[in-house]
């Protein structure tokens, strides 16, 4: 059987295939997102609330992500690590996966992470806080990039090092093309912040590139892949930064974790 065929034959759980019809994740057209009751004129029209009788996008509903993202440090290496002050998230993934993008539509501030699109545009580890209380660290892709070989090889062991060792980290989202899955070098960080017991926690990106069904069926795979995995929070969190779906559910998760975290 192919690889096509098995991933046709998963049989997603009831509670994802919910999450997916509630959130209207994968792709949609015009016409039932309006139905919906959402402002399809605005720039990712998901991130908003439905019926709603002002024109205008709603306030965000989590108090942290309404804070100014402001960058302050970079490093490409680990002695230019800014001191870890405040609790620290941090996005990993694929080179072209949309770490920039996501940090640009959890603050709706567009702009202020640079995006690309070339693969392999963020050559440092960037690090933003928001507000003063939680800082979101956007990290180097791996894989795929327009750069030397020895250059890829320095950033990828920047990332190893930074997620296995740094004081403050309290999650890595790692970020999986929902289309394309989860590919070898995931599994080798995976493996690393398994060892390390970096709490971890798998985002899918660019639903809005496949069906509602496949959404579901790749969040299966991986919640099934993983499960062995003791550093995995669950649940996997599927979002879209161009329409907004899922971003608001993101966002709940990781309020919660500047709420609660302790340096």
């Amino acid at each position: 059987m192919s690889k096509n065929a098995q991933f046709r034959g998963i049989q997603p759980s009831p509670s994802i295939l919910s999450f997916v019809e509630d959130n209207l994740l994968g792709r949609r057209r015009t016409i039932e997102i309006q139905r919906a009751g959402y402002n399809t004129e605005l720039s990712a029209p998901l991130d908003n609330i439905p019926f709603s009788t002002n024109p205008e996008r709603e306030r965000i509903e989590e108090k942290i992500f309404r804070n100014k993202l402001h960058f302050f440090a970079a490093a490409k290496v680990s002695s230019s690590f800014p001191s870890p002050d405040i609790p620290e998230i941090a996005f990993a993934g694929r080179s072209n996966v949309g770490k920039s993008s996501l940090l640009n539509a959890l603050t709706r501030q567009w702009g202020v992470v640079r995006t690309s699109d070339k693969p392999g545009h963020t050559q440092s580890i960037n690090f933003f806080e928001l507000g003063s209380k939680l800082c979101l660290v956007d990290l180097p892709g791996y894989g795929f990039a327009y750069a030397k070989e020895e250059v890829k090889e320095a950033w990828e062991d920047l990332v190893k090092e930074y997620v296995s060792t740094r004081i403050g980290l309290k999650r890595v989202c790692l970020l999986i093309d929902t289309k394309w899955g989860m590919k070898p070098r995931d599994n080798e960080l995976i493996d690393l912040m398994e060892r390390s017991q970096t709490k971890f926690q798998i985002v899918l990106t660019k639903t809005d590139t496949v069906f509602p069904i496949d959404v579901a069926r790749r969040a299966m795979q991986i919640e099934e892949s993983l499960n062995a995995n003791r550093s995995l929070v669950q649940p996997v969190v599927m979002v879209s930064s161009k329409t907004g779906a899922g971003i608001r559910s993101l966002r709940t998760v990781l309020s919660k974790i500047a709420r609660f975290a302790k340096l």
